[in-house]
C-alpha cells in the first residue's frame, strides 16, 4: 500500500494534494455509502463553539477541528463509541437535504438555540481511502484537520474531507452495501459483507488490515472475539 507524504500541522496535505493522489492510486480506493443515524440538531444563535473531539480508531481520544458556529447555522451532535458527543455545524441551505427533523419540522421554524432530535438522510455514495498513518489535511473551512490511522478520506464533489468517526457510513463492496457501520469491528464488517457474498477488492483489504491493527489497541472495543477476528487478518 502507497502512503500519501509525511504531514505536520504547520504542513498539511492540501486539498490538491489528496485529490491527485486519490485520482492516481485507483487500487488504494473503495467506495462508501451513507446511511442514516440519529443526531440532535441545534440552531445556532451565533458564535458556538463548535468542537469536534472523536475517537481515532485506536481510542484515543483526538481534537479533529474547532469551529465556531454562525447565526442560523445547524450545529449537528452525535456520539462515538464511547458515548462522547462529536460536533459538526452545517450551512442551514443544506440541512432540508441531509437531515430529517422529528414530526416533520421545518428548519426554519425553529428558534435560535433549540435543540431537536433528527436522522441523517443516507443514500450518498463517496470514494475513500484508509489513512494508512496519522496525517493532517488542510480542509475546505479553513481549518487543519488530523485524520487518525484508520480513519477515512473521503471525497464529497471536489472535497476531500477526514472522517475519524464514520458512524454514518457503510462499506459499498461488489455493489452490495454493508449492513454494518465502519466505527464497528472489523471483522464484523467482514462477516456482514461475507455473508453477502461481496468480492473484497484489494483496497477494501487494505482497509481492513489497517482498520484491524487500530482495533487491537481500542480498549472500547475490548472483546476477545475483536481481537482473535483482527489477528487473522
Amino acid at each position: 500500500m502507497m502512503t500519501l507524504r509525511q504531514s505536520t500541522k504547520e504542513q498539511p496535505l492540501s486539498q490538491a494534494e489528496v485529490l491527485n493522489y486519490v485520482k492516481t492510486h485507483r487500487s488504494e480506493v473503495f467506495e462508501i455509502a451513507k446511511v442514516a443515524i440519529d443526531v440532535e440538531l441545534t440552531k445556532a444563535k451565533g458564535g458556538e463553539l463548535v468542537e469536534t473531539n472523536v475517537l481515532a480508531r485506536d481510542g484515543r481520544k483526538i481534537e479533529e477541528t474547532k469551529n465556531t458556529a454562525k447565526e442560523g447555522q445547524a450545529i449537528d451532535t452525535r456520539k462515538c463509541i464511547n458515548g462522547d458527543k462529536d460536533q459538526y455545524a452545517k450551512k442551514p441551505e443544506k440541512v432540508t437535504k441531509l437531515y430529517e427533523i422529528e414530526g416533520g419540522r421545518s428548519y426554519e421554524d425553529l428558534a435560535p438555540g433549540e435543540t431537536v432530535k433528527a436522522k441523517t438522510v443516507g443514500g450518498e455514495h463517496r470514494q475513500a481511502i484508509v489513512a494508512a498513518e496519522d496525517l493532517y489535511l488542510d480542509t475546505t473551512w479553513g481549518e487543519v484537520q488530523f485524520v487518525a490511522k484508520g480513519g477515512l478520506i473521503t471525497i464529497s464533489g471536489e472535497e476531500a474531507i477526514g472522517n475519524n468517526n464514520p458512524c454514518d457510513m457503510v462499506l459499498v463492496v461488489d455493489g452490495k452495501e454493508s449492513t454494518v457501520v465502519m466505527t464497528e469491528p472489523v471483522y464484523k464488517q467482514r462477516k456482514a459483507l461475507e455473508a453477502q457474498g461481496a468480492r473484497l477488492t484489494p483496497a477494501v483489504e487494505g482497509f481492513f488490515a489497517v482498520a484491524a491493527e487500530e482495533d487491537r489497541k481500542n480498549p472500547y472495543l475490548q472483546n476477545t472475539q475483536t481481537r482473535s477476528n483482527s489477528q487473522e487478518m
